[in-house]
């Protein structure tokens, strides 16, 4: 599958605050850890193998793997603690990470979003961003440098992307809401190598329609998905989902009841597969195929779908009861979950903010742990074969 990440507004962010100083102090006297077992890179719990900070100020929040076997890093930081941050990636070159220079795309201050990225390779990958002067900028890594590919119309922008290659790219979104334009229309992208050509979706007036997820199996069968609503405060709303068939964009109705669709994703065969909170749907080809829901493990819903050597893997977000590790795979009748990726009892996991698997087997996971009054982060990888 081709490499993707978004970050996912059921869990929030995709940047978490390290433990303050004041909570490293209340952790000695506890004697509390203030990082998840094996945080230098050893193993933990159920196979998993903690993933080393990329250096010394930041660590790692969100991975993407590409076709090629390419996984990339995103360094986090402690946002408004650092004046003119911007988020860091690197490419992992054997067991090393190679730091990649810094792109206009990537600001965490004053910006519309905090990085949407794609790859095929090390040498395509894309960056989607903004700031308030700027809010649809996108960068490409050609394997040497940045290339500026953002859209002539600055009143888009984008909130998912996809690339299939240097000279084929989609992106998703919605123009910008100001108080002189009473809607927001839903936006497509598509880069065909050298600009963009957007795509305003109609929708009602008054209301606001926001795509968040693009999904292409061919040239001619490319879905998006998101939430229709009637009214600006996004209170009365409908699941939305459009497909390309090559000539035009048509809606696809999903059932009653599903007011937004949170994650999208396919399979090799381009069977579709959407989430709304714990409900996962699958496309037949001429309707909506309702799957097992994830249920009973403190799951709030599905923020991120990843494929790992032909399995669907989801990440969740948790209740702060749950024990549960925030990742389930689909073994073709129901999920089932995987061990937690920290092994300390103490620590209850709130969200797997980032999922991303290689055709071998192997997944990177990212989220966040409860400790104390303060949710750190946590990244580890399960090698291929480990989960079974």
């Amino acid at each position: 599958m081709i490499g993707k990440h978004v970050r996912r507004s059921a869990g929030g962010g995709g940047l978490f605050r390290r433990a303050s100083v004041v909570l490293a102090a209340a952790g000695a006297v506890l004697g509390l850890a203030m990082a998840p077992a094996g945080a230098a890179g050893g193993w933990v719990a159920g196979g998993w193998v903690a993933v080393p900070d990329p250096d010394s100020s930041r660590w790692f929040d969100a991975f993407l793997t590409a076709d090629d076997g390419t996984v990339i890093g995103r360094g986090g930081f402690s946002p408004g603690e650092g004046d003119g941050e911007v988020a860091s990636f690197w490419v992992r070159e054997g067991s090393a990470w190679k730091l990649l220079p810094k792109s206009e795309a990537t600001p965490y201050t004053d910006t519309f979003g905090s990085g949407v990225w794609s790859a095929t390779s090390a040498k395509d990958f894309w960056v989607v961003g903004g700031i308030s002067a700027k809010p649809a900028i996108v960068s490409h890594w050609n394997g040497s440098a940045w290339q500026d590919r953002s859209p002539a119309d600055q009143t888009v922008h984008f909130d998912d992307v996809e690339a299939v290659s240097a000279g084929d790219v989609w992106a998703v979104g919605t123009t910008q809401w100001k108080t002189t334009t009473p809607t927001q229309a839903a936006v497509i992208g598509h880069w065909e190598g050298g600009s963009w050509k957007i795509t305003k979706l109609p929708q009602a007036v008054g209301g606001r329609t926001r795509l968040f997820d693009v999904q292409v199996n061919s040239a001619a069968d490319v879905w998006a998905s998101g939430e229709s609503c009637t009214d600006q405060e996004s209170r009365n709303c409908r699941g939305y989902v459009v497909r390309w068939n090559g000539a035009s964009w048509t809606e696809v109705p999903v059932p009653a009841g599903i007011t937004r669709v949170s994650a999208m994703t396919a399979d090799a065969a381009g069977q579709v597969w959407v989430a709304h909170k714990n409900t996962v749907l699958r496309w037949n080809g001429s309707g909506w195929s309702t799957g097992a829901d994830v249920v009973g493990v403190g799951s709030d819903g599905v923020n991120e779908f990843a494929w790992a050597d032909g399995k669907l893997y989801a990440g969740l977000d948790l209740s702060s009861s749950s024990r549960h590790s925030g990742i389930v795979r689909w073994n073709g009748t129901s999920w089932e979950s995987l061990a937690r990726p920290i092994d300390n009892p103490d620590y209850s996991i709130n969200q797997i903010t980032s999922l991303a698997g290689r055709t071998d087997g192997e997944l990177w996971a990212a989220g966040s742990y409860n400790l104390l009054w303060s949710n750190p982060p946590f990244a580890a990888r399960l090698p291929a074969g480990a989960a079974g």
